[in-house]
């Protein structure tokens, strides 16, 4: 299971009605999208993190991992934004001077660098809000209820299913390769990454043969049922 689906149904939140969720999570994500105040979305990202952190008693350190990993990417955007190309070095408040050509910060640069910066983060915490205290078959309620189209909400439901099933094939084959010394050197990992690829492929040939008839046993119709009430 994954870390964020593993939280997702184990937080103190599970069992509230998803609609609430979903609620608090949209209006502070458009929020965060709209505003341009740097103190009102840190205010967002510190309600966000709390709710997750004291409320939904999820993990400082898990949680604080789970950001670690977007932000990779966000922080080399911003990085991107923030650089600046110029023939004129006045507009810059630091640059570097490279066959004639200004590489450097501006000070819109900065401002427009801070602003994303923080933008991005607390719609990110926003988000994360809602994948961590939402089960998927709360997502497949809502989704429901806003009346989205069965094919579009089965794909969902195989697409996160074989998520699980590629993920833990992956898992043990890989496991099954390092226990026989199948990285031990270069050469090695290169002929064990081809037979996992081609391994993989067959298993999960094999796997889908088996859900097709676990679901014509169960008489699947194409739809999926959840059963119970508002809170799922």
């Amino acid at each position: 299971m994954l870390l964020i689906d593993k939280y997702a149904y184990t937080n103190n939140l599970t069992n509230v009605n998803p609609k609430i969720k979903t609620g608090v999570g949209l209006f502070f994500l458009i929020a965060s999208m709209i505003t341009k105040n740097i103190l009102f979305l840190i205010a967002i990202m510190m309600l966000m993190s709390i709710s997750v952190v004291c409320i939904a008693k999820i993990d400082i350190k898990s949680y604080i991992k789970l950001l670690r990993i977007p932000m990779y990417f966000l922080i080399m955007g911003i990085i991107v934004n923030l650089i600046n190309i110029s023939f004129d070095s006045s507009a810059l408040i630091y640059s570097l001077n490279i066959a004639n050509i200004y590489v450097g910060i501006s000070k819109e640069s900065l401002i427009t660098s801070t602003y994303l910066l923080f933008r991005s983060i607390s719609c990110l915490m926003c988000v994360y809000f809602f994948i961590l205290t939402t089960p998927f078959n709360q997502i497949i309620y809502l989704l429901k209820n806003l009346h989205i189209s069965d094919t579009v909400i089965e794909l969902t439901m195989l697409v996160y299913r074989f998520i699980f099933i590629f993920l833990e094939e992956v898992e043990d084959i890989r496991k099954s390769q390092q226990l026989r010394f199948g990285y031990i050197n270069l050469k090695t990992s290169y002929k064990s990454i081809g037979l996992l690829g081609n391994m993989l492929f067959k298993r999960m040939m094999k796997r889908y043969d088996d859900m097709c008839i676990s679901l014509d046993m169960k008489l699947y119709d194409g739809k999926f049922h959840i059963v119970g009430d508002e809170n799922v």
